[in-house]
């Protein structure tokens, strides 16, 4: 996989067949617009690149909004993801004030000059450049004279009666509803982050967990119970995973500032992994988070919970 600045030279043996998207999610509505680009270019005998954002525009046009803005994918997610899919070349964007002032015919003008592409591939609802630029049947005419073909994909995907988008996919996150997020995602939600030293109050209970460091604009599902995949040194085990606050624990979480915790007790594992990357899989909702009144009957409820994720994983496994 190759991620190639867009202010740096990418020397190209073809004109490629490009599409353009911030792609967060990579949902099933992106993965049907990746495959038609690939499609594409293998009828032109080409290579499919996609042109994306390594930050999103909200954060520069309303930075004041900065810290409301979470995202289904950090850009690492997102690239390995694009790879996965059979893109080879990813082209990033640094997304600025002064870039929103583009004309669609000014960057596509600039496209046309850095990569020289044949073909263009844009989603049903993506617009390219500033409100002021022009319509798009009138970028398909002009365009075509310097051998540029430009089309929108018609290709509008639901399931269960729903538009898939990435908005869509964080409302059902929003209200747990874990298992249509990762229906529209076309696989299971992933959390993934650094593990780092917690206050060993699981391990006390009887339940060690490992404490998470995720990226400040990473989306978190609703919080609550979740049962998991977790990959730890390329092997996968089964757990269930906290997300929250830990209001039965530390009250002082709800005061302005303070990060949410994700920790996910590992089934049958014990080794030591402070500083290593881990990755959770979300598999299905077990519960909202809940404040107990004491520390015995929330251990009483982790048994349940765990007792829960054992039976999903007997059943769907």
């Amino acid at each position: 996989m190759n991620i190639i600045p867009f202010d740096k030279e990418l020397e190209l043996n073809c004109r490629p067949a490009i599409t353009i998207g911030m792609f967060d999610g990579v949902h099933i509505g992106h993965q049907s617009l990746i495959l038609d680009l690939k499609q594409k270019a293998k009828d032109l005998n080409t290579k499919p690149i996609i042109i994306t954002f390594d930050n999103h525009p909200q954060f520069a046009l309303k930075p004041q909004h900065l810290d409301k803005l979470s995202l289904l994918q950090t850009n690492e997610e997102r690239f390995a993801k694009l790879h996965s899919l059979g893109i080879e070349d990813i082209i990033s964007i640094h997304f600025t004030k002064e870039f929103a002032q583009f004309r669609a015919e000014d960057f596509i003008d600039m496209l046309l000059k850095k990569y020289n592409p044949q073909y263009l591939l844009l989603g049903y609802d993506n617009h390219i450049g500033n409100k002021y630029s022009g319509e798009f049947e009138k970028l398909v005419v002009d365009f075509k004279a310097y051998g540029l073909r430009i089309e929108r994909s018609k290709n509008c995907v639901f399931y269960e009666n729903i538009e898939v988008s990435s908005t869509q996919i964080r409302k059902a996150l929003a209200m747990g509803n874990i298992r249509l997020a990762n229906s529209m995602l076309n696989e299971d939600y992933l959390i993934s982050g650094l593990v780092e030293h917690g206050n060993k109050i699981g391990t006390k209970l009887g339940f060690p967990t490992a404490n998470l460091k995720i990226d400040r604009n990473k989306l978190l599902p609703l919080f609550g119970v979740y049962i998991a995949k977790v990959e730890v040194n390329e092997k996968n085990y089964q757990g269930i995973v906290s997300i929250g606050v830990r209001p039965t624990i530390d009250n002082e979480l709800h005061k302005e500032g303070k990060q949410p915790r994700v920790e996910v007790n590992i089934f049958d594992f014990s080794d030591n992994i402070y500083g290593k990357k881990i990755r959770l899989r979300l598999k299905d909702f077990v519960r909202e988070e809940i404040k107990f009144g004491d520390l015995e009957s929330l251990k009483v409820k982790i048994n349940e919970d765990i007792e829960k994720a054992k039976q999903f994983f007997k059943t769907n496994e």
